[in-house]
């Protein structure tokens, strides 16, 4: 009996002992996740390519201040307080994994307490967040095991929102080999440094959750090859191109060539103002960045001085700006081919050369004239151009810049058409200091082509700093370029003058003929 009693007692011990201690290896208690507000991402996910590198760690959720946020899930609340100025909400959960929320106000938990999935922890907090203070909504970040991850892959493929496209989640291929990491400039700034020729995607993942609609030059056609947005990690639903032939019944870009661009920079801006309603109604509420190559920039700028309203809910949002070789201050090419189609001799030369490549005025002909009149320095538009500008600036918060757009303008090394001094922001003073320009290498079109530009257009959309890269000698030649083809273009009026003073001059000295002598 005293036997039975003992090994009563043994078995008794052993059963409570297996419920005490979990069993080696037993699989970490499951969390079901849910979004701690509504689920409309403003700003995706972008690992850090190290520790302590650049990238965004977490997403951006759609909330203003004043909006309930949830727990995640269950766990327990491992921090709840100030953290560089705001307020903060950290819970670890019993998968390993722990998520925060910022910023936020009214704090409804404390460090220690168990919360459940749902549980409200507090509200979002007026202000943005970021390095600058220029991301908004609620910010909602994720760890596992210390390292930073998607929180948006906590929920489940079924709950994934579309970052490519509506209707749904659409995964993408990760295996994309990041480009080499271009340094900028040497020699002190002197001048910047060479880069690869882009030929494949060099991002996995866009910058940001905005559309980038981009925006050709002049003479530029629908298949003119600019900034590649799959090289930029974009969805063929996150970016379009800009058409100088409008939209098309269905409010989609039409198909267009290079008299297309001839209409004027004017007449292109009311365009793309047309462009961003459609994509306002087919994507509301997505802010969009504008990328333009050469004319296109002077055409970006045009419209957001004279034809963006921030207030108006038919238009959306404009995140970044980026400007590649644009002629904000004039072509100087452009100058001297005005001075040689008003020349006597050279300008019938030249027309007749023009007629002869191009009999039916639909590829080149046209340019010469108005439209290439329009970017000559000192024109009238890029002179209103310039107090446009500046007046938009200047108004801050009060004027079309008021959501935080953000302009960068790029200049290339060796440009005869577009010199790296003459791609800067059209006026000089607040505007041209509060407005970064990087000089890249590469010509008028090829400096579309290099992995620099790239790289460079990717970290300024992304929010994150761009390498330094002032170019000083590429702007020094470029200064002497264009003085020479200006002091050319003056010869040649100068040279007009005197031939023609000389004929008039030639005239008078004829003595009359007298009839009947």
């Amino acid at each position: 009996m005293p036997r039975r009693a003992g090994r009563a007692a043994l078995a008794a011990l052993l059963l409570i002992a297996s419920a005490l201690v979990p069993a080696e290896g037993a699989a970490a208690e499951p969390v079901h996740y849910r979004p701690p507000v509504d689920l409309e991402v403003v700003r995706g996910f972008a690992a850090p390519v190290h520790e302590f590198g650049a990238g965004h760690r977490g997403v951006d959720l759609a909330a203003a201040p004043g909006d309930v946020v949830v727990s995640a899930g269950d766990g327990v609340v491992a921090h709840a307080g100030d953290v560089a100025g705001t307020t903060w909400v950290t819970v670890a959960h019993p998968d390993g994994v722990t998520t925060s929320y910022g910023p936020l106000t009214a704090i409804a938990v404390r460090s220690g307490q168990e919360v459940t999935g749902g549980q409200r922890l507090g509200v979002v907090a007026a202000g943005g967040h970021g390095p600058a203070g220029d991301d908004h909504g609620l910010h909602w970040g994720a760890r596992r095991g210390g390292v930073y991850v998607d929180p948006l892959t906590l929920l489940g493929p079924a709950k994934l929102p579309s970052l490519v496209g509506p209707g749904g989640w659409e995964f993408r291929d990760f295996d994309v080999t990041p480009y080499e990491p271009w340094a900028g400039s040497r020699f002190g700034g002197l001048e910047p440094r060479g880069s690869p020729v882009a030929d494949r995607p060099g991002f996995a993942v866009p910058p940001n959750a905005n559309h980038l609609v981009s925006v050709g030059g002049l003479n530029s056609a629908t298949g003119t090859r600019l900034i590649d947005p799959d090289h930029l990690g974009y969805g063929d639903d996150s970016a379009t191109r800009f058409s100088y032939a409008g939209l098309d019944e269905r409010g989609r870009p039409k198909p267009y060539g290079p008299a297309d661009t001839w209409g004027g920079v004017d007449l292109a801006a009311r365009r793309l103002a047309e462009h961003l309603r459609a994509q306002q109604r087919r994507q509301p509420h997505r802010p969009v960045d504008l990328v333009g190559h050469s004319q296109g920039g002077v055409v970006i700028l045009h419209y957001l001085a004279n034809y963006h309203d921030p207030h108006d809910p038919t238009l959306p949002g404009i995140g970044s700006v980026v400007t590649i070789a644009s002629p904000h201050r004039g072509s100087d090419l452009a100058s001297l081919g005005r001075a040689a189609r008003e020349h006597t001799v050279l300008g019938t030369a030249l027309a007749g050369g023009l007629h002869l490549a191009d009999r039916q005025g639909r590829r080149v002909a046209g340019m010469v004239g108005t439209p290439l009149d329009e970017l000559r320095v000192g024109s009238d538009l890029l002179g209103g151009l310039a107090q446009d500008w500046q007046a938009t600036v200047d108004a801050g918060v009060a004027g079309p810049l008021s959501t935080g757009t953000r302009v960068l303008t790029v200049g290339g090394t060796v440009d005869p058409v577009v010199g790296a001094h003459r791609a800067r922001s059209p006026s000089d003073g607040e505007a041209e200091v509060v407005q970064p320009h990087r000089v890249l290498p590469g010509h008028h079109s090829g400096v579309l082509d290099t992995q620099a530009v790239r790289e460079v257009t990717y970290r300024f959309l992304a929010g994150d700093e761009v390498p330094e890269s002032p170019g000083h000698l590429p702007i020094l030649n470029g200064w002497a370029t264009g003085t020479l083809l200006q002091v050319a273009g003056h010869g040649l009026q100068l040279h007009d003058a005197v031939g023609l003073a000389r004929r008039v001059l030639g005239n008078r000295a004829t003595p009359p003929t007298v009839p009947g002598r």
